[in-house]
């Protein structure tokens, strides 16, 4: 139920805050952390550029994508193209269908509770003020596997450290790529996480604790099942500028560029991660 997508954030300005329709460069650092032996830990270095509904990451360091590898997207996050220049290729995601796919399944959400609270700490991040806002959502999610349903209960805290300096322009990316599985349990999750906290996240750390109600808790057997796993994302911008004007050829695949073939390996992975609370296992 989990495909790989670094939620990678938005951002910008300072005194005067630009118009929704001005475009924001910034760099950040993401990584991520799991106690499951199965899921490696990843650290990522990047440059995004956002404008409108339009946005490019460039992958500078780090083991989650190849350096050098970007992502273009020119209708919000539903469509990604994963480009690689030393292969001249590129593989298209289509995230709006993931997400329709995974509402197809049986998926049940209970026992929804979900708090915000401003802390606080207010911290300046790449040189602006920011807000220090505290989310905690907690549901019981059950996939039914055939006849057998499996629950799990699931605990997400999420911080964030959020500026007004860059007016809408985060709010307006997120709408404009708003992802909806047709689940509304599920879609009413996806949007808390998204819309409850205004303005745009200059940090943002993610703990999703996860319970596994079907794991035995002492076992006789030699297969290990984790009653309780946590997976950790953190996002950073590092610095954060406007730019008044993006040349169209930012947001274009290469002419000379051909499409690749079904992904096979780690090289070609693209970078689509539809649902924070995913429980657990393998990616998403």
């Amino acid at each position: 139920m989990k495909k790989n997508l670094p939620a990678i954030a938005l951002l910008l300005l300072a005194v005067n805050a630009p118009a929704a329709s001005a475009a924001i460069q910034y760099e950040f650092r993401q990584t991520t952390s799991s106690d499951l032996e199965s899921i490696p830990s990843t650290d990522c270095v990047g440059r995004a550029i956002i404008d409108g509904d339009r946005s490019r990451v460039e992958f500078l360091s780090g083991n989650a994508y190849p350096p050098g590898t970007y992502v273009i997207a020119t209708n919000g996050s539903r469509i990604m193209t994963f480009i690689d220049p030393s292969r001249k290729s590129f593989v298209e995601v289509n995230a709006a269908s993931v997400a329709t796919s995974i509402g197809a399944r049986k998926i049940t959400v209970t026992n929804k509770k979900i708090d915000v609270t401003k802390m606080p700490d207010e911290t300046k991040i790449a040189g602006f003020p920011t807000e220090h806002y505290r989310m905690i959502m907690s549901y019981d999610i059950t996939v039914a596997f055939g006849s057998m349903p499996l629950t799990q209960s699931v605990k997400t805290t999420i911080d964030k450290w959020t500026t007004n300096a860059f007016g809408d322009v985060g709010d307006t990316f997120l709408a404009s790529g708003a992802l909806h599985t047709g689940n509304p349990d599920l879609d009413d999750l996806v949007s808390a996480e998204n819309t409850s906290i205004k303005g745009f996240a200059l940090r943002q750390i993610v703990n999703v604790t996860t319970i596994n109600n079907h794991a035995p808790q002492k076992s006789d057997t030699q297969l290990r099942v984790n009653r309780t796993t946590t997976q950790t994302r953190e996002l950073l911008v590092t610095s954060i500028q406007p730019t008044a004007a993006v040349n169209v050829a930012t947001f274009a695949i290469p002419v000379t560029y051909h499409k690749a073939g079904p992904i096979h390996d780690d090289t070609q992975k693209a970078p689509v991660q539809v649902l924070s609370m995913e429980p657990s296992g393998e990616k998403q």
